[in-house]
């Protein structure tokens, strides 16, 4: 099944080997003719990559991959709204009760009560099995 790319996607595809290419001209020239300072240029670049890396996370963060494997289409949701633990597509049916829905639920809202209330749950299940009240 073909899936639908925008075309900034589509550019990216065809920038990509591009860039890679680049990349290794880049360090032909740098082993061929090496610059008298090149700790600073490798220390330049990685910080430049890492600056790169903080501005992109931050200016496009990630989010839930709502697209069903079945059909391909945006329907998957938290099967239990309390749970983050199965998913099933509201346009096919398709349902995985095992897959981790925990991107889903932090897209959704806070986690905290989640978190508490499966510890709670722990906890009690752990002291049953001791024999404690």
């Amino acid at each position: 099944m073909a899936s639908k790319r925008s075309a900034w996607q589509r550019h990216l595809a065809w920038a990509t080997p591009l860039g890679m290419l680049a990349a290794i001209g880049l360090a032909l020239k740098l082993a061929l003719d090496p610059p008298e300072n090149l700790t600073g240029v490798v220390l330049g670049g990685l910080g430049a990559a890492m600056l790169l890396w903080i501005v992109v996370s931050v200016l496009w963060p990630a989010r839930a991959d709502r697209r069903c494997p079945a059909c391909g289409k945006d329907g998957i949701v938290r099967i239990d709204e309390d749970e983050v633990v199965g998913i099933e597509c509201t346009e096919c049916g398709y349902r995985d009760e095992e897959v981790s829905a925990w991107f889903l639920a932090e897209e959704e809202g806070p986690l905290e009560e989640i978190v508490l209330r499966d510890r709670k749950r722990r906890r009690s299940s752990v002291d049953s099995a001791r024999g404690e009240d």
